[in-house]
């Protein structure tokens, strides 16, 4: 009896072990040689996860003075005397825990460097502006956005760096912004100075065009007339930028920068929370968006954007799907997936050849799959002009797609020398139909990627998810009520529109609306037998019976905010709700008939007095429930359906409504 009790605790102790590791920040050294500081942490054991590869560390230093190394141990030299603030952001690869947590570490400099070579192998395009993360965002840790920026093609660049995070379409916080770090002068900003800045800008640039003098211009005679070379203002397409940017997140932070000379690097560093609130889902990617709108008017707006995938645990292999939910309504067989496979080399030495075997699910297409882009660039085995040439292959199967690099040179991240941990990444970006419109279901697949004759690396599951598309649709009918001894109901008319999911194949709520219309109660007291002589006008009459009928005609409002349904199959289905009506407008007409007769033959009637009033239309009058029981045939998933409800009136004198209707769901 005690041994489960001893087990309990044992793993109990193992798990407040395990936590307390993971609180535990690494203890950075610093280690002075010569005008150099050579840096290295003792971290907490890896904990590996059982049929992963080998768990590993990944580094990112923030060095305090602006620059940084994904080196393991990095050598480095200060520009400058002083203290600083020095950041390690260690990630752990293949382990069940968290990473561990940053602290600050002041490095104190008492000398100056002669020199100070430093590269940062940051930038790989053209632009002015770049962004990278030091690892995939995991919620519950936070991690670091680099963004970079420069001056390639002027002589200096002075500007604003808007970054964009907290995409709306997820409709949920994914990201803190905790703290901005940067050492150029940056100041902080905010986006109304920046858009009250353009707005100047442009409406002076309007202002200058109807009066040429004023611009920036060079004559040049040209006959009779005047030409003039103006200088371009993008302000106001870089206004409906930041609109557009504003449309799709929901955080910004804004950063202004003062001018960097050409060939000059700068970064700032932004540590980002992964709130536990971001969506949970290996398969989701969002994006971060960094703008730079320079001061000078003339140069035109730069954006950068960078996605990167959510994940559980830290893993440089991985596979991801676009669209991430699918809408059901619009796909079909030409509808087009995208799959992306991530890959790193995370060995010591270079790989030569990666084999990355995919299954395909059976709601695609094999014989669909095109590669879209690929990283390192290849050009087909089937077309290389000489032997032993880096290529991409395919290879297919009945099930599975092979995409194999030959010939090529990836990098280990543990191998000597290498200072760009980018080179040792790869990707393959390819689309592939369905081979029909499948079921509403999700469905899902991974990769298994060869690394030469290594053992396979398995990714996640990549799944497609379905969007749960809304149908709209009429209805039309009747609505029949048995009378209730002297009380009858006619009508009404019915015309109504409905929401629910579209093509439903599981239990589902539907919304309804309806008006009725010409709808018309009856109520009657039946004759009254009176024998009493009266006089009626001129003479004697018998009044021998006295009649009153009441009428209310009605048009309702009617809502069913509460109706669950369920499909036994594509024809026939079957509801049960309540409903709340309204009457809209209402009249009563009230008709009083007296029956006459003479003296002498009281059980005949010579004649008839009637008097009618009528009441004013009253609005809004009253109000009613009703719960019900609906059966449905037809195509009741999609398409036209007739239908018979059964509704009990709360209140009311004519309690039973059965309703009549046909219906078309689009």
């Amino acid at each position: 009896m005690l041994k489960p009790v001893f087990a309990l605790l044992f793993l109990l102790t193992l798990a407040i072990a395990a936590a307390a590791q993971d609180s535990i920040p690494p203890e950075i050294r610093v280690e002075e040689t010569g005008d150099s500081v050579h840096f290295s942490a003792r971290l907490r054991p890896l904990r590996q996860i059982a049929g992963a590869p080998a768990a590993f560390y990944t580094y990112f230093w923030e060095l305090g003075d602006g620059r940084f190394s994904f080196d393991q141990a990095p050598l480095y030299a200060y520009r400058d005397t002083g203290t600083y603030q020095v950041r390690l952001y260690a990630t752990n690869n293949y382990d069940d825990g968290k990473a561990p947590p940053t602290r600050p570490h002041p490095v104190k400099i008492k000398k100056k460097t002669g020199s100070n070579v430093w590269a940062s192998h940051f930038f790989h395009g053209s632009g002015n502006i770049e962004m990278k993360i030091n690892r995939n965002p995991r919620p519950g840790e936070d991690f670091v956005a680099i963004v970079g920026y420069r001056s390639q093609q002027q002589d200096t660049l002075a500007g604003t760096i808007v970054l964009f995070y907290n995409e709306r379409q997820f409709g949920q916080k994914g990201f803190d912004l905790a703290e901005k770090r940067y050492y150029n002068r940056e100041d902080s900003s905010n986006l109304n100075t920046l858009m009250a800045h353009l707005e100047k800008t442009s409406d002076s640039y309007l202002a200058d065009r109807r009066h040429p003098s004023r611009l920036n211009t060079a004559y040049q005679p040209s006959g009779p007339e005047i030409t003039y070379e103006v200088n371009p203002n993008f302000a106001g397409e870089t206004q409906s930028m930041l609109q557009a940017l504003q449309r799709e997140y929901t955080e910004h932070t804004v950063l202004h920068f003062p001018a960097v000379r050409q060939g000059e690097e700068k970064f700032v560093f932004m540590d980002l929370n992964t709130l536990p609130t971001m969506i949970q889902d290996t398969n989701a990617t969002v994006a971060l968006t960094a703008m730079m709108v320079p001061d000078d008017p003339a140069s035109p707006p730069e954006l950068y954007r960078l996605e990167v995938a959510v994940v559980s645990s830290h893993d440089p292999n991985y596979m991801q799907i676009k669209p991430r939910r699918i809408n059901y309504r619009f796909m079909g067989k030409k509808k087009e997936l995208t799959y992306t496979v991530h890959f790193q080399n995370t060995g010591r030495g270079p790989a030569k050849k990666i084999s990355i075997g995919i299954a395909i699910p059976r709601q695609l297409n094999g014989s669909t799959v095109q590669l879209k882009t690929m990283s390192p660039v290849c050009r087909w085995c089937d077309s290389t002009a000489y032997d032993k040439q880096s290529c991409i292959d395919t290879v297919h199967t009945t099930d599975s797609i092979y995409f194999v690099f030959n010939n090529i040179y990836l990098p280990g991240l543990q191998q000597e020398g290498i200072n760009d941990k980018d080179s040792t990444k790869g990707f393959v970006e390819y689309a592939i139909r369905f081979r029909k419109k499948p079921k509403k279901i999700p469905f899902s697949t991974s990769a298994a990627i060869i690394f030469d004759k290594n053992e396979p690396v398995l990714t996640n599951r990549s799944t497609a998810r379905f969007i749960k598309g809304i149908s709209p649709g009429i209805m039309a009918g009747y609505v029949y009520s048995p009378s209730n001894g002297n009380y009858s109901t006619n009508g009404s008319l019915q015309l109504g529109y409905i929401l629910a999911p579209f093509s439903p194949s599981r239990p589902y709520f539907q919304v309804e609306a309806w008006a009725g219309l010409l709808q018309q109660d009856n109520a009657t007291t039946g004759v009254i037998r009176d024998q009493k002589d009266t006089a009626i006008g001129i003479g004697k009459f018998l009044i021998v019976g006295r009649e009153t009928k009441t009428t209310v005609k009605k048009n309702s409002f009617e809502v069913t905010p509460l109706h669950f349904r369920y499909n036994f199959n594509n024809w026939i289905a079957i509801g049960l709700g309540a409903q709340v009506m309204v009457n809209i407008s209402q009249q009563t007409t009230t008709e009083n008939k007296v029956y006459l007769a003479t003296p002498n033959l009281p059980l005949i009637t010579d004649s008839i007095v009637a008097t009618i009033q009528k009441t004013k239309t009253q609005w809004l009058h009253t109000w009613n429930a009703a719960p019900f029981a609906d059966l449905q045939v037809g195509r009741v998933r999609t398409g036209p359906v007739i239908g018979l409800r059964y509704l009990r009136l709360l209140k009311g004198d004519v309690s039973n409504r059965f309703f009549l209707y046909a219906g078309f769901k689009l």
